[in-house]
């Protein structure tokens, strides 16, 4: 997945970077909560990360971030 920050992209292959992308970049409101709270399941339970990459992918669709 590549997002756009600050006209220079940023990838995000799995859920550590993901994570770190979402401390970095995501404010607190409901949409980044609910990404960060996916890919921390995801990290414990493997079968989430379809459901973390979806809630991502939504999170940074609407922040005009994701191609």
């Amino acid at each position: 997945m590549i997002a756009h920050v600050c006209d220079r992209p940023a990838i995000i292959v799995d859920l550590c970077d993901a994570a770190a992308f979402i401390d970095m970049h995501g404010d607190r409101t409901r949409l980044w909560v609910t990404a960060e709270t996916a890919v921390k399941c995801a990290d414990h339970n493997p079968l989430l990360i379809d459901q973390a990459t979806k809630t991502l992918e939504n999170a940074l669709r609407r922040e005009g971030m994701l191609d």
